[in-house]
């Protein structure tokens, strides 16, 4: 009878400590949750450009903290970027856009805005105290895409103060402005061809305006597009402080998507050559019956048509302009073959 008197206590006693652990874990949870900053990031509302063109041309320093320009975004990353970086950034900017010390993004008014970034993290309130790993950056657009095609970027980028390069200013540190895209909200960033990029100067107040740079055709017709600007290191120069750049003048255009014909159970295969092409270009087929070669714009609209009788065939396309074009071969008895891209310079 002591026996179990004893087991039951003993048994009591573990459920009692049980119930006192999960309750100080539910107590420590809370208080985190309330007493820690919030992180993560966010995306914007995407803009249709179903409805014209989208235009960032200015940025108040006077902006409350949080805020963004309508369909973008200001994200913090982990680290100084060292070199292009393809993943997302780490949480939403949320300090003013006033500050003067630590990595920061101002406001310029109708000169958009600057970026810069420091050896020391920004702080948890962007004041004082502790200093997470919370660095500038990216800046973020989503676009919805749907029914759209030839979707084109056209920005500005600025020095507006070097690096100091550690008293050789001829040599200071380098950071760059970088174009990249993804279809949809997830997974890697990808450059847009080129790579598009401002390069800081070592002189204040060197602009450059980029594009339009067309973006791929894999971003035509979808419903979630989003581009970015990312701020790396491209050179360490001799080091010092690194180079504020301004970012301004976003203009992303778009015209009605038609889409090119290009049926999954196209057969065969071709080779267009040279390509990139200027004034003309050769197509070589693995068929040798009678057919057709077209070329498309990126709308869809058809250009030029020729008939061919031989696997080998030479296209006189110096009254088109520069640009990207849609090439498709088929031949007189089986139909198309796939379709393949072609740049004219």
């Amino acid at each position: 009878m002591i026996f179990k008197d004893v087991k039951l206590l003993k048994f009591h006693t573990m459920k009692n400590r049980l119930r006192e652990t999960t309750l100080y874990l539910v107590f420590c949870a809370g208080f985190l949750a309330i007493n820690l900053p919030m992180v993560g990031q966010t995306f914007p509302e995407p803009f249709n450009l179903s409805g014209g063109t989208y235009s960032f041309t200015e940025w108040d320093s006077a902006s409350p903290s949080g805020t963004f320009p309508p369909n973008m975004i200001f994200h913090f990353v982990s680290s100084n970027q060292l070199a292009p970086f393809y993943s997302d950034g780490s949480s939403d900017y949320d300090c003013g856009y006033n500050h003067t010390k630590r990595p920061r993004i101002n406001g310029l008014l109708g000169d958009g805005i600057s970026i810069l970034t420091t050896s020391s993290s920004q702080y948890n309130n962007c004041d004082s105290g502790t200093a997470a790993s919370r660095f500038t950056g990216e800046v973020l657009v989503a676009l919805n895409a749907s029914s759209r095609g030839n979707i084109q970027v056209q920005w500005k980028g600025e020095t507006v103060a070097p690096g100091d390069g550690n008293g050789d200013p001829l040599n200071p540190r380098i950071w760059n402005l970088r174009l990249q895209y993804r279809v949809g909200s997830s997974g890697l960033f990808t450059d847009v061809p080129g790579p598009v990029e401002y390069i800081a100067s070592t002189t204040a107040g060197s602009l450059l305006t980029l594009g339009p740079s067309l973006l791929p055709s894999e971003c035509w017709n979808q419903p979630l597009v989003q581009v970015r600007w990312i701020y790396f290191e491209s050179s360490a120069g001799v080091g010092g402080s690194r180079p504020k750049l301004r970012l301004d003048d976003i203009e992303i255009s778009s015209d009605v998507y038609q889409g090119i014909n290009n049926p999954s159970n196209a057969y065969g295969s071709f080779d267009i050559y040279p390509n990139p092409a200027s004034g003309q270009f050769t197509v070589r087929t693995d068929v040798s019956l009678q057919g057709t070669i077209k070329v498309f714009d990126i709308l869809g609209k058809e250009l030029l048509q020729k008939s061919f009788t031989s696997p080998i065939n030479t296209i006189n396309c110096s009254g088109l302009p520069a640009g990207v074009y849609i090439v498709q071969v088929a031949d007189g008895e089986r139909g198309l073959l796939r379709s393949r891209r072609l740049i004219l310079r």
